[in-house]
Parts: C-alpha cells; sequence; structure tokens
C-alpha cells in the first residue's frame, strides 16, 4: 500500500472506532464494561495515531525507522520518533477558502490551524496510560470495587476520548513539505477523506 492509502485506511479505523465510542455513550456510563470497552478503542485510536506518524515520515522521507517498523505499543512508536527528531503529530485545523488577500497564493483552500485542540506528545502519552487502566481485571486489593474505580476514572475516560475526536476531525500532518489532511466526518457526505499534500514553494 502506498503512505496515502494506508493514513487513509488508518484514520477510517479511527473514525470506526468512534462511531463506536459514540454508540457506548448513549449507553449506562455507570457501567463498567462500557467503559472499558470505550478505552479499549481509545487505546486503539492512539495506537492508530501512532502508527500514522510512522506513515508521514514514510510519506515525507521516503523511509520508516527499521527499528520502529515492527513496533506495535504507541508509547514506544512515538518515543522512538521523537529521539530521532522526526515525530509528527496532527495539528487541529479548520480548511476555510482563501480571502481576498490570499487568493495571489493561488490556492485553493487555506489550513487554519486550532490551537486550543492540540494534544502534546506528553498528554498523549498520558492518556494511553490511563487508558490502560481500564485493560486489567479489578484488583480487590486496589479498589474498593468497580463501582469506585468508576466514580475515580470515568469522568477522565469520556474527556480523554471528546479530546481526541477534537484533534483528529479536521488536521493537517506533514514532515518535511509532505504530508497529509484528513476530514474524519465530511461535512457534505459524511465519508473519511485524505488528501496527499506537498509544499511546492517556500
Amino acid at each position: 500500500m502506498t503512505p496515502l492509502e494506508n493514513y487513509q485506511a488508518l484514520m477510517q479505523a479511527i473514525r470506526n472506532r468512534f462511531d463506536l465510542v459514540d454508540l457506548l455513550k448513549g449507553g449506562d456510563l455507570t457501567s463498567f464494561s462500557i467503559n472499558e470497552t470505550a478505552a479499549f478503542h481509545g487505546r486503539k485510536i492512539l495506537e492508530a495515531i501512532a502508527f500514522s506518524s510512522l506513515v508521514t515520515v514514510e510519506h515525507g522521507l521516503n523511509e520508516v525507522p527499521r527499528d520502529a517498523k515492527g513496533q506495535w505499543n504507541a508509547e514506544k512508536i512515538f518515543e522512538n520518533l521523537s529521539r530521532k527528531n522526526i515525530l509528527s503529530l496532527p495539528s487541529p485545523s479548520a480548511i476555510i477558502y482563501p480571502n481576498a488577500s490570499e487568493m495571489h497564493l493561488n490556492t485553493q483552500l487555506v489550513f487554519d490551524g486550532i490551537p486550543e485542540r492540540r494534544i502534546d506528545l506528553a498528554e498523549l502519552k498520558s492518556m494511553y496510560q490511563r487508558m490502560h487502566r481500564w485493560m486489567h481485571e479489578m484488583n480487590p486489593y486496589t479498589y474498593g470495587g468497580y463501582e469506585a474505580f468508576i466514580r475515580d476514572n470515568s469522568r477522565v475516560l469520556w474527556g480523554d476520548l471528546s479530546r481526541l475526536y477534537l484533534f483528529l476531525e479536521t488536521h493537517f500532518v506533514a514532515i518535511r513539505g509532505a504530508g497529509f489532511i484528513c476530514v474524519l466526518r465530511d461535512s457534505q457526505d459524511g465519508l473519511t477523506k485524505v488528501k496527499a499534500m506537498a509544499k511546492i514553494s517556500d
């Protein structure tokens, strides 16, 4: 598969998981199994974000670090790329038509960043760790039952999932002038769309 096809497939998988999370949100949020299932899909979303960072590197640099290729753990992928100074995370953006002062740039669309929706590497790793708490059976010596665990962790979980959706809803990601623009849910037809982008001039 090409990097574009890989990125499209990953974003479609993420979109499908968010659709399922939306269905779960309509259920009983005091149910451990509903929270646990949402956390499972949240971790998978974070892993897909890590894989999409690898795809972005391949698209921009025409190679993927050999020691990251077979990795599945999101934290380790993020750390690997960050250590090599080639980690590129999605930048939440709004897609707008160019105004009069931008028409001379010969562009049909302008991507305007939304800083308040950004999530940095440290926070992505923290989310991954928080969601991992839901992956184990309840230890009766650590928590006094499911209710206490849900009370302490459920609100944070759903807040993290909401932030992740806004982070990815419409985003741009690039490294060394080559990247992708993605819309998880197109306003016209509801489809997930990805376009490859390349810098054509400074």
